[in-house]
């Protein structure tokens, strides 16, 4: 049972998957404590290395167009193990969205609203991205790619306003890091800020062009790692070896921007890029999570899984904040988001080169 009837356009593609490692700059910064000065180049790095791994996922999605990750499961394990498999998916995607939700709970109490509950600003989005989600797909192409687009506008503006204030002597010396600190890095980055995008898994078959899947996707990954490229080369050519212990470096960095004492407290563009990209991250693995669900229990629509996957994410989102800040510094935990997209993928084209699927190819 089809329970998506909306198209998307392949830029649409293009542009959730930049937007969704964008908002990915929290987990930078994070990264930026183990590589120092040398972020800007390791998150190239991770890039080059998250378009390999994409290459396994992406031939299994060209490999059944039309389906996703749910429904090629069920083809290529039967019923029953394709049905475990899927749990272990969307149990990720979950967990992405419960991220996601805390990111921007956190970002706004933290730097524009300190004295608003985080639970009342998660509420406010988690309405916005419910009356989004009912709309389909189709509206989530489009609102990504507006919002996706003028992120990239709004980074530009603030990239050039701050050329007055780099200092390149603070990019050397170059891997002057140990190996340990910048393998960890690049898996931060790889595991996080690139692995979000593995989401879309369930919204690739709503392309209305199939044979473009591919380059939209690998496309919005080269948009979205220059991105953080140009981010990372913001703050440490502006901050030096200070942004290795700030949180939000990049906010940081954009705030020394004054010119001619008429252009200051620029740190909004940052704050309504961070919102934007937030929002595209949200929607997609809210989309990505409730459709999964809907086809796991073989309901007419997902529609009503709205509301009730939203509130759960919510409240995970609030009572395990201690939980997730303990995993991000795990080293093992980065090991298990590649996992996801790397081993499971791969194990599903060996099968399906096995038992011949698809039938028909």
């Amino acid at each position: 049972m089809q329970l998506e009837k909306g198209k998307m356009a392949s830029s649409q593609l293009t542009f959730l998957v930049a937007g969704i490692i964008q908002c990915s700059s929290l987990m930078v910064g994070f990264a930026t404590r183990y590589a120092k000065q040398d972020i800007w180049w390791i998150s190239l790095a991770a890039l080059l290395v998250y378009f390999l791994i994409s290459l396994f996922f992406l031939n299994l999605v060209v490999k059944f167009p039309g389906k996703n990750i749910i429904q090629i499961n069920d083809i290529i394990f039967g019923p029953y193990v394709g049905k475990f498999i899927s749990i272990q998916y969307l149990g990720y995607f979950f967990f992405v969205l419960v991220a996601f939700f805390q990111f921007i709970g956190e970002f706004v109490v933290s730097y524009i609203m300190p004295e608003t509950p985080q639970i009342v600003i998660e509420i406010l989005f988690f309405l916005i991205c419910a009356w989004t989600l009912r709309k389909g797909v189709e509206v989530i192409g489009r609102v990504g790619l507006i919002l996706s687009a003028i992120t990239i506008v709004l980074y530009s503006l603030t990239f050039f306003l701050l050329l007055k204030d780099m200092e390149p002597a603070n990019f050397f010396p170059v891997m002057d890091v140990p190996l340990k600190d910048m393998l960890y890095s690049l898996s931060v980055l790889v595991g996080v800020s690139f692995a979000n995008v593995f989401v879309l898994l369930m919204l690739m078959p709503y392309v209305n062009i199939v044979n473009q899947v591919k380059r939209a996707f690998r496309t919005g990954l080269v948009i979205g790692g220059v991105s953080l490229f140009f981010i990372s080369v913001q703050y440490i050519a502006v901050l030096g070896d200070s942004a290795a212990i700030m949180v939000l470096p990049y906010y940081e960095a954009v705030r020394q921007i004054n010119i001619a004492n008429v252009f200051t407290r620029m740190e909004i563009l940052v704050a309504i890029g961070l919102m934007f990209t937030l929002f595209i991250g949200i929607i997609t693995a809210y989309y990505a999570t409730t459709l999964g669900v809907a086809q796991l229990l073989k309901l007419r629509s997902y529609a009503e899984l709205v509301l009730p996957i939203g509130i759960i994410a919510l409240n995970f989102s609030l009572v395990s904040y201690k939980l997730s800040i303990h995993m991000a510094r795990k080293e093992s935990a980065y090991l298990l988001y590649i996992s996801f997209q790397l081993l499971l993928p791969l194990a599903s084209l060996v099968v399906a080169k096995i038992r011949k699927l698809p039938s028909g190819g």
